[in-house]
């Protein structure tokens, strides 16, 4: 059972940050972190004290294709299968306020939840809860051109508190074996949508 809780916290943050730390994105990789992005890898960072996480991965494709996918909400479900539901309920022209469902378990109850996401120049989201079945959450996404690497970096940092006393160490813990997935998935879905591999880079 407290397996089963500490995957209850897992999910909860997909595609929805506070105030950003400032220049985050802006320190560089370390010789281990670049071999681990060039390797495929996703790549954990010390996060700010706000946030629980801070993650980043290398996708070799333009900053306008995988914002594109960042900004297709309803199209969550086909490529990340926790994701029951994700709906956008308004929205304008520099935000959208969205609905979601994730199912990470058969033994527990789904997760619902309504957030609003902020969108920023240079290819910025931050996100944080409305409403639903968790206590807190927040986060950002951001999107860093890389030439060195060869494409560009997709960082993500969020804080989750579900609010059933589970331990924070649990939910980190969690988040760090199963977001990887998460960025994994966004990457695969970049490469699926504009036929792409991790070899080529495709032009604006």
């Amino acid at each position: 059972m407290i397996r089963l809780l500490r995957r209850f916290g897992i999910f909860v943050a997909f595609f929805s940050g506070n105030v950003l730390q400032a220049n985050l994105w802006e320190q560089p990789f370390t010789d281990e972190q670049k071999n681990k992005l060039l390797a495929g890898e996703v790549v954990f960072l010390e996060p700010e004290p706000a946030y629980l996480i801070a993650t980043a991965i290398l996708i070799k494709a333009p900053e306008s294709s995988v914002w594109n996918i960042m900004l297709d909400q309803e199209r969550i479900p086909e490529y990340l299968k926790d994701c029951k539901l994700s709906q956008i309920k308004e929205s304008g022209d520099t935000w959208k306020i969205v609905e979601h469902r994730m199912k990470v378990h058969p033994l527990l109850p789904a997760i619902q939840y309504v957030f609003r996401e902020d969108y920023g120049s240079d290819y910025f989201i931050e996100f944080q809860r409305l409403s639903g079945n968790i206590k807190e959450l927040k986060g950002w996404w951001k999107i860093v051109p890389n030439d060195d690497l060869g494409g560009v970096v997709l960082m993500y940092s969020v804080f989750v508190d579900v609010g059933w006393y589970i331990p924070k160490s649990w939910i980190k813990n969690g988040m760090q074996k199963r977001v990887p997935a998460l960025l994994n998935a966004v990457r695969g879905e970049v490469y699926a949508q504009y036929n792409t591999t991790e070899t080529e880079v495709p032009g604006p």
